[in-house]
């Protein structure tokens, strides 16, 4: 009988311990649903973002500089200030697009936005609008950079 005793006692030690474990660890969730109905954002493990550094730009155009001083500007004027573009179209026939992907700083925000989508359009040879949307750069193309600057010799 007394080998008997002493499993189903350590069985019932090793039961208590581990539910007194599980049962502090529900009455902690339970509380946080009946408090506010939701998890606070301390709980609740998130993959933390790799961050990658910014990359530095030798030349970083204004937003507001190219709206107002490339309206009016023709191709060969615009090809000096932005230099050969990245890619080229017609624009359904009124005229024609030139785009480019360059560094824009944004005012409003005090930021740069290094992979800005810079688009001239031309009607009759000058520039009658700019286009510009603001964007990053993509995360793959940012830390291929970063690999690049860590390799260099």
């Amino acid at each position: 009988m007394k080998f008997l005793l002493i499993p189903f006692f350590v069985f019932t030690l090793l039961l208590a311990v581990g539910s007194c474990t599980q049962v502090e660890y529900n009455r902690s969730v339970g509380n946080q649903y009946a408090r506010g109905g939701s998890q606070s954002k301390e709980n609740i493990a998130e993959p933390q973002a790799v961050q990658l550094e910014k990359p530095e730009y030798k030349v970083v155009y204004r937003k507001s500089n190219l709206e107002a001083l490339s309206l009016g500007r023709n191709r060969i004027e615009i090809q000096e200030l932005m230099g050969e573009p990245d890619g080229k179209s017609l624009d359904g026939g009124n005229g024609y697009l030139w785009d480019y992907r360059r560094p824009v700083f944004d005012e409003t925000t005090d930021e740069v936005y290094g992979w800005s989508l810079i688009s001239f359009k031309f009607l009759k040879g000058l520039c009658a609008y700019v286009n510009i949307r603001l964007e990053q750069l993509p995360p793959e193309l940012l830390q291929e950079q970063n690999t690049k600057k860590i390799f260099k010799f």
